[in-house]
This record gives C-alpha cells, sequence and structure tokens, in this order.
C-alpha cells in the first residue's frame, strides 16, 4: 500500500519508505482525467469546487443510488516478479449533514488488466472500503493488485462500485497510481499444486483424485515425450476442468498472493475460447474472514496456440494472512483443449523471517497505549463507533498532546533488524482540516540514536490507515520501539484506532 495523499511523512525521506514508481497523480484540477461510467443511475460526473477535498476541484458523482466508474492506466511493461499495483485515493459524502442515513456505506473496488495477447481479466475480494455515517469528513483509502510475472501488460483499470444508501454525490479526489516492489518472493514461495510440471509422471488415479471433471492423460502433439491432460467433456457434456485444495500449508511468511500459472494448448484447427476463474477463502490475522476471486473475461486461443496464462488472487493489503482455508482454479472451454503445466504458489512481497512484536484488535479490551499526560488524554475502549468488530480503541487528545505504544528490549539482548512495519486503521471523529494528527513509529537504537518515521494527516475528521514498511539501521542494536498518535496542533483531536500492528525483520551481524 502506499501512503494516502492526505498523509504526508515528515522524517527520514530517503531511507524509511520502500520504492514506488508513480505511474499517475489524478487531482482534477483541469479535468474530470477521463473518469467513465460503467453503469448505475448517474445522473452527473463532473468537476465541483463547491466542496473540493484539497485544491479548487474535485471529481463529483451524483448518483440516485448505485454506480461503477473506472480509470484505466497505460502500462505496456513486463515485469521479472509477481509486482503490486497500487492505488490511493480520498472520498467523501458532502451531503451526509442533510441525510438520514445511520449505516456505512461500502466502495468497492476491482482491477481489470489487458494483455497484449489480447487476454483480459478482472480480480477483486469480498473486502470493502467503509465509509462511516460521520458528517464532514474525509476518508482516505488504498487498495492494491498483484501483476503477474513475465506478460506484458498493455494497461490496468481500477472500478469503483459504491452502492449508496439514498440520492446523494459522493466525491473522490487525489488518486494516485503506483508500482511497488517484491523482495520476498524467492524467500516466500510455497508451492501447493501437488503435480507441478508436464505431467510426465503422472497418472490417470492421481488426475481422478486432484480434478473434477473428466481429464485424461494423453502425449503433447508436438513433443512426444511429454504429456498433458487433455479437457474432456463431462456427463454434462462440458469441457471443464477444476482443482480445489483445503487448508493450504503455510511454512512460514503471511502470504501477499496466490500465483496460479497455466499453460493451455489448442490442437485443433479452430480458435477455442477459454474461461479461467480462480477462487480463495482466507483468513486475516485481525479482521476476519474474507474471499478473493480472478476472472477471465476475454480468453481464446486460435488454432493449434499454446498460451501461457497467469492467474493472480490477492489477499489482503491491510492485514496480514493467518491462514487460506480454500482455494480452487477452473478452466472451461467449448471444446477440448490441453493443460500441459500447472504452477501454483503463494509469496509475499516482503522477506522471510518477520517477527510479529504486536498484534491488537482491541476485541479482547487490552489496552495497550498509555500517555505521560493523563489529565490531558484519555484513552478507553469505544463500542460506540468502532472501527471494526465491537471495539476500538479511543484516544481524546488536547492540543499537542499524544498517547503511545512502548517496548523497551530485555537489557543484554543484542537484537538487530534491517525492516519495521507499522499498521494501524484510524478515524478522526474529532479534528480540524488544516490541523495535522501525526502518526510516528520511533526506533531506538543503544547508544542513544533514534529512527523516527512519521506521518501527518491534514484533512480534519475521517478515517485513514498507516501500512508503511520502513528501513533500519542493521547495524544497531534496538533499545525501544514506540508507536505514537498525536494532536500536532493547538487544537485537540479524538481518534478511533483498531488493528495495531508491528512487526520487524531481524538481521544477524
Amino acid at each position: 500500500m502506499t501512503i494516502k495523499p492526505s498523509v504526508i511523512a515528515l522524517a527520514c525521506l530517503v531511507t524509511n519508505l520502500t520504492y514506488a514508481q508513480p505511474i499517475a497523480e489524478l487531482n482534477f484540477e483541469h479535468s474530470n482525467e477521463n473518469m467513465t461510467v460503467n453503469y448505475g443511475d448517474i445522473t452527473s460526473i463532473t468537476r465541483t469546487n463547491i466542496t473540493p477535498i484539497t485544491g479548487n476541484y474535485s471529481l463529483q458523482v451524483n448518483a440516485h443510488s448505485y454506480f461503477e466508474i473506472e480509470r484505466t492506466f497505460e502500462l505496456s511493461q513486463t515485469f521479472t516478479k509477481p509486482t503490486p499495483f497500487e492505488i490511493s485515493f480520498d472520498v467523501q459524502l458532502p451531503k451526509l449533514t442533510y441525510s438520514q442515513i445511520s449505516d456505512n456505506t461500502f466502495l468497492h473496488t476491482s482491477f481489470t488488466l489487458e494483455f497484449d495477447d489480447g487476454s483480459i481479466v478482472q480480480t477483486y475480494g469480498s473486502d470493502a472500503h467503509i465509509i462511516p455515517p460521520q458528517v464532514q469528513s474525509i476518508h482516505s483509502f488504498d487498495t492494491r493488485t498483484t501483476l503477474p510475472k513475465n506478460k506484458l501488460i498493455k494497461r490496468i483499470s481500477i472500478q469503483w462500485r459504491v452502492h449508496l444508501l439514498e440520492e446523494m454525490p459522493i466525491v473522490f479526489d487525489n488518486i494516485k497510481a503506483s508500482l511497488g516492489e517484491n523482495h520476498g518472493e524467492d524467500s516466500t514461495v510455497i508451492t501447493h499444486f501437488p503435480l507441478q510440471g508436464h505431467f510426465e509422471s503422472a497418472t490417470q488415479a492421481e488426475l481422478d483424485k486432484y480434478f473434477i471433471g473428466n481429464p485424461s492423460i494423453v502425449t503433447y502433439p508436438t513433443v512426444p515425450e511429454q504429456h498433458a491432460v487433455q479437457i474432456n467433456a463431462d456427463s454434462n457434456g462440458y469441457f471443464k476442468l477444476r482443482f480445489e485444495k483445503n487448508n493450504l500449508f503455510l511454512a512460514h511468511s503471511t502470504p501477499d498472493y496466490l500465483s496460479t500459472i497455466v499453460s493451455l494448448h489448442n490442437p485443433s484447427s479452430e480458435s477455442r475460447v477459454v474461461r479461467f476463474s480462480g477462487y480463495a477463502d482466507y483468513t486475516k490475522v485481525l479482521s476476519g474472514t474474507a474471499h478473493t476471486i480472478t476472472n477471465y473475461n476475454t480468453l481464446v486461443l486460435a488454432a493449434n496456440e499454446t498460451k501461457y496464462v497467469p492467474l493472480m488472487l490477492d489477499f489482503s493489503d491491510d492485514d496480514d494472512t493467518s491462514a487460506i482455508s480454500a482455494v480452487n482454479f477452473e478452466i472451461e472451454s467449448n471444446d477440448v483443449i490441453l493443460l500441459d503445466n500447472v504452477q501454483m504458489y503463494s509469496a509475499s512481497t516482503t522477506g522471510d523471517g518477520a517477527i510479529t512484536h504486536v498484534s491488537n484488535n482491541y476485541e479482547s479490551g487490552q489496552v495497550d497505549f498509555s500517555s505521560r499526560y493523563p489529565d490531558d488524554v484519555s484513552i478507553s475502549i469505544d463500542q460506540d463507533t468502532p472501527i471494526y468488530g465491537a471495539n476500538s480503541l479511543k484516544l481524546v487528545l488536547s492540543p499537542w498532546r499524544q498517547a503511545s505504544y512502548s517496548h523497551f528490549f530485555p537489557w543484554g539482548q543484542d537484537i538487530f533488524a534491517n525492516q519495521i512495519h507499522a499498521q494501524l486503521d484510524l478515524n478522526a471523529t474529532q479534528a480540524d482540516y488544516g490541523k495535522p494528527i501525526q502518526v510516528c513509529t520511533d526506533v531506538y537504537y543503544h547508544g542513544g540514536e533514534r529512527d523516527s518515521f512519521c506521518e501527518e494527516r491534514v484533512l480534519g475528521k475521517g478515517s485513514f490507515q498507516i501500512n508503511q514498511l520502513y528501513t533500519l539501521d542493521q547495524t544497531k542494536a534496538l533499545y525501544r520501539l514506540i508507536m505514537r498518535v498525536r494532536s500536532f496542533s493547538s487544537v485537540p483531536a479524538t481518534v478511533i484506532i483498531d488493528n495495531f500492528s508491528l512487526k520487524y525483520w531481524r538481521h544477524f551481524n
């Protein structure tokens, strides 16, 4: 995830953030930035200077209830590793003051990739961005998909889907698209398909065990010593093959994505239309279960063509994955085709060996933040306006005051680390526009040195998230970790926090 447009890094700008390659920044100051309408009961989509989020203009969509809008980004790149494509944006519902809405509004996002061979694939998940019924508030979100390797991607589109609870405008601004990095695939790959490779040693009994359908082993047409799986018609006349696996093995790192790569061959002199899709159920460490889906909308095999087809399933971009309870993929054609290679693996974009230091969703009622100024800072479990679940933590901050989490490493234990990841969901229920709320991750080393990684939100009331990977000095032993939330101005702030996590990657000198 990239930091939101409303969150500004203050310190250690050179070394604290992982590299991101900007693709586009849309601020709607001069145009609608080629935003298009896919469907819905939209009455207008236009720039507005009445309630802009930042600058002089934002994009306003007026709709009766539901709609989907889209933006396409030209890419024309091939990647040697699966690569995160990240989008951040700000949203507000400016007419909530006059509304009777008392429930959350849910905003869903999805991604569509178009490859140079004409194939088109869409990926989406069950997670939604939550817009609470909080008047005069601006909410900052980000989302991510994983781009496959070794395949030329011409363009990528993102879709925003909203079902409004009543007719009203919704305003978008500060849309940023960027490419992240993948440092973890080599060290975190876990393979999950039981018959890796070209099926040379596969038996019919194994096919019947692992696949649902009517598969058979055949000799590959152009390579006599190579075997392939032929997708035959089943009892209902469908040329369909399905693979399912439950409770996937996770050995070490939490996965960010699951990659299934197949090689499909059309042995006929006529083209074949193919449907290729995948699905996974998974559990997030802090915020429950979810699922992810990917479907090829367009996939055609020309006569005698062999095509390499990747299918990526993304897990949550704002929480670690603790379990993958089920995964499947399905291939269906309008006639016989061959499957001559399958690779299926999960992996992380960060390296192996992360040590989770703290993980708290406050459902147990455990309070892990404190303050040196108890008369100026109130800290309590909040059950009235929780971000997730039944409980969050409420911080009532006087001007310039802060609440913090602190941990000292045991004396005599020299622990070194090269990275630290900070995650925290926040919702400012009382804050002034233009007055900063600061969130800092402080790392103290033995000897007195400190790295301080600070972000600011200046958009007033609304929700946002810290989900950042910071680089540490791996030559210095860790002394203390601090996570702090501060009203960094002369006005008070009330901030609800949830899903707090700190983890670091240990380095051995």
